[in-house]
């Protein structure tokens, strides 16, 4: 399954439910509350399983809520470094 696809998973749509919900449904960068997206500070793979961790299974400290534009930004800004488990 590509990253798209997981993104369509139930068990996401549960988790990002849940970070929209703590972060007020509102960009926590800029304040904007339309196109909200959920950003991964930064990427695990599993060596156990030798594969990336699927989204949801991320620790909430993890994930922010920004805007389209804000997320965008920042992936032009910064790379997101993926972190071995």
């Amino acid at each position: 399954m590509n990253y798209e696809q997981l993104l369509l998973d139930p068990a996401w749509q549960e988790k990002r439910q849940e970070i929209l919900q703590r972060d007020f449904q509102r960009c926590r960068n800029c304040g904007d509350k339309e196109h909200l997206h959920i950003h991964h500070r930064q990427y695990h793979f599993s060596t156990k399983e030798n594969k990336k961790v699927t989204p949801w299974k991320y620790d909430n400290k993890y994930l922010v809520t920004l805007c389209a534009d804000c997320h965008e930004t920042g992936h032009k800004q910064y790379t997101v470094q993926t972190f071995k488990l």
